[in-house]
């Protein structure tokens, strides 16, 4: 059993001996510097991210392949087409406002270069939070938008779309901590193919103006 101290360290003094850290592979093999190569081709840097290496469609491309709850859901719901049902919400409640609505579609745009980590082991990594928080930055930065303005709005609707997910796909599990009372709405969730996710999700961008 892996045990997590309150520290945040990991205890593998209970672990059997082939998954002690003398048999785990510690060293950097396969990485190139602290770079990924994206779907574009090109490489961008996690610790400390250029702006102008990010673009929408290795994002698209990424998010629509990215499985919310780590891959955990009945079927197959990408980070994706979670996106793009956030920015359909608003469009209900009457949100017209371009740069609202473009800041709630890229609000994960950071997961297609950090990955989509869950959020009961993202909350205790807080190294992992600064180089999320570095990335959301510059993909602010890249695509135009405001995260921290927006952030209330933002907020909202990735709850709402949080809870009709989880009445969706565990319909039997009592509310999740904190959700208690955000109302539950019933989006169009249709389980998209990584295919018809990413072009939903570029379709989108390009109509709200994101290039």
């Amino acid at each position: 059993m892996l045990v997590i101290s309150k520290f945040g360290e990991v205890a593998r003094s209970c672990l059997p001996t082939p998954y002690t850290r003398e048999f785990m592979d510690t060293t950097r093999f396969g990485c190139n510097g602290n770079t990924i190569k994206v779907a574009q081709g090109h490489y961008v840097n996690l610790i400390d991210p250029d702006p102008d290496t990010l673009d929408l469609v290795s994002v698209a491309s990424a998010l629509s392949k990215m499985c919310r709850y780590g891959g955990h859901t009945p079927q197959f719901y990408s980070v994706a087409e979670h996106s793009v049902l956030c920015v359909a919400l608003a469009r209900e409640d009457g949100f017209d406002d371009p740069d609202f609505l473009r800041s709630i579609l890229m609000h994960d745009a950071a997961e297609a270069y950090t990955g989509d980590c869950v959020k009961p082991l993202k909350v205790i990594l807080p190294d992992f939070q600064v180089v999320e928080r570095a990335m959301e930055a510059a993909v602010a930065e890249r695509f135009g938008v405001d995260f921290t303005f927006h952030h209330q709005g933002i907020k909202r609707y990735d709850n709402l779309m949080l809870v009709a997910e989880s009445k969706l796909f565990w319909p039997n599990d009592s509310d999740w901590e904190g959700f208690s009372n955000v109302p539950v709405r019933t989006p169009n969730i249709q389980c998209l193919t990584p295919q018809r996710a990413e072009l939903a999700f570029l379709t989108e961008a390009l109509t709200l103006g994101i290039k």
